[in-house]
Parts: structure tokens; sequence; C-alpha cells
């Protein structure tokens, strides 16, 4: 998919140097990397935010998790 978008000048001078110093690359390359990296970054901080009230979840919810681990990890191994 194309996209156009604009970007500060020192930006684009430092992807052309990254581009100019890695056979390879392009571009569109570098910008998709980055982009995909913010996009991971984006989701972590979502499930930190998602999960920083952990101590709110009951004993009995986390023991139930415990226990759905354990099994996956024993079919796992029962795989192999």
């Amino acid at each position: 998919m194309k996209l156009s978008v604009s970007l500060d000048d020192l930006l684009v001078r430092d992807v052309d140097a990254y581009v100019e110093a890695h056979a390879g690359l392009d571009r569109s390359k570098v910008v998709d990397e980055a982009l995909r990296l913010w996009s991971a970054a984006q989701q972590r901080a979502a499930m930190e935010l998602q999960f920083a009230d952990a101590d709110d979840v009951p004993a009995d919810e986390h023991a139930a998790w415990r226990q759905t681990r354990r099994e996956a990890a024993r079919r796992r191994v029962a795989r192999t």
C-alpha cells in the first residue's frame, strides 16, 4: 500500500544515511520497520497499562490462570 507522509528534514537525512550505508534497503523498508517497532511498542504499552492493576484480580482467578498455564505446559511436554 502506498502512503504519503510529511517527515522532518532531519529524519529524512537520517533515513537516507542509513539506506546509503546498508545495501538492499530503501526508504520504504526503513520506514516500514520503524512503524513495526512503533506498533509493537504501542501494544506493549497497552498491555502494561491493562495489567497495571493486576493487584485487583481475585486470588482464585490467579490460581485458575496458574492451573491453565501448568496444563498447557504439561500438554506441550507430552507432545515432545
